[in-house]
């Protein structure tokens, strides 16, 4: 009795000490095991429960790394978007970006020119997460430098060869094909506007359609090429048009058009379609929030 009681307690008392050094954060403390009867198994138990706290902790502490890293690159990827008031070339441009994730394939970008020309784009890059993030700041560095290269040529007159959609997008291409793996490739749309005729001349690599609404109706715009990245000798075409006053062009990705609701049902560009000629009279702003309010009512989740 005197031997079966001081086992009883001795097993008690270190079972007391390991909590207490559980409950101080020291999750590498392991009781002894003396024997295989029941209050060794209650001792390796809790030593196997210390185990798995202590894997739980490095888990913890590592998903904690990680979510700071990607905070850090959702806010690098937010200073890449333009921030200054949408240029007034006689066009006027509002843009908005929200990541499915904390960080986003999705791209647009717009830039004021001389001589009253402007260029906007808008992309989306295969895949999602961190790896399109990387190749949609890659494509906006090799965008950005074209234009400024390019753009010096506006200023003499009628030389604007470097700056065609066509030959803008062509290069983009080689150059994403050459820095990227084989698997990763951007639909991409580029224009070049020129308010002293109202033109937009652009090139369709791949990219959903942009509406153009005019009068009640709507026009999709022409497409010119396959994505960019895919293929490196791949062709590129262009296509032009002449805005009117009141013109609205609508670009967007497939985070608008391809979310399902419960049914698998996807959201559709028919809806687009219609829920932007229902709203024509609101400015462009109440018409893209109510779009992407329209889009996550379908859904019922947060995520597109």
């Amino acid at each position: 009795g005197i031997s079966l009681s001081h086992r009883i307690t001795t097993a008690v008392s270190q079972l007391y000490e390991g909590t207490r050094r559980v409950i101080h954060g020291d999750f590498r403390h392991r009781i002894p095991v003396r024997a295989h009867d029941q209050l060794g198994e209650l001792a390796e138990s809790f030593n196997q429960m210390t185990g798995n706290l202590e894997r739980l902790m490095v888990i913890e502490k590592e998903k904690e790394r990680l979510e700071t890293e990607l905070e850090i690159a959702r806010e690098v990827q937010a200073q890449l978007y333009p921030k200054e008031e949408p240029p007034r070339a006689g066009l006027q441009v509002t843009a908005r970006c929200d990541p499915a994730r904390m960080v986003s394939g999705d791209y647009y970008d717009y830039q004021a020119l001389v001589q009253g020309k402007m260029v906007f784009a808008i992309g989306d890059i295969s895949g999602k997460g961190i790896s399109a993030a990387l190749l949609m700041a890659t494509l906006q560095a090799a965008l950005r430098a074209q234009v400024s290269q390019s753009s010096s040529a506006l200023c003499a007159p009628g030389d604007n060869t470097d700056l065609d959609p066509a030959n803008v997008v062509s290069k983009l291409n080689q150059q994403i094909f050459a820095h990227t793996s084989p698997e990763k490739y951007a639909t991409f749309f580029f224009a070049l506007y020129d308010e002293s005729n109202r033109s937009l001349i652009y090139t369709n690599a791949g990219h959903l359609s942009p509406l153009l609404f005019r009068d009640g109706s709507v026009a999709p715009l022409d497409s010119n090429g396959t994505v960019v990245g895919a293929f490196p000798f791949s062709k590129y075409g262009e296509s032009s048009l002449t805005f009117q006053p009141g013109d609205l062009l609508v670009c967007y990705t497939d985070g608008i058009t391809e979310p399902e609701n419960a049914y698998g049902e996807m959201f559709g560009e028919e809806r687009l379609i219609d829920l932007v000629h229902r709203n024509l009279q609101h400015d462009d702003h109440e018409i893209i929030r109510i779009i992407l309010d329209a889009v996550r009512g379908w859904t019922g989740t947060p995520e597109l």
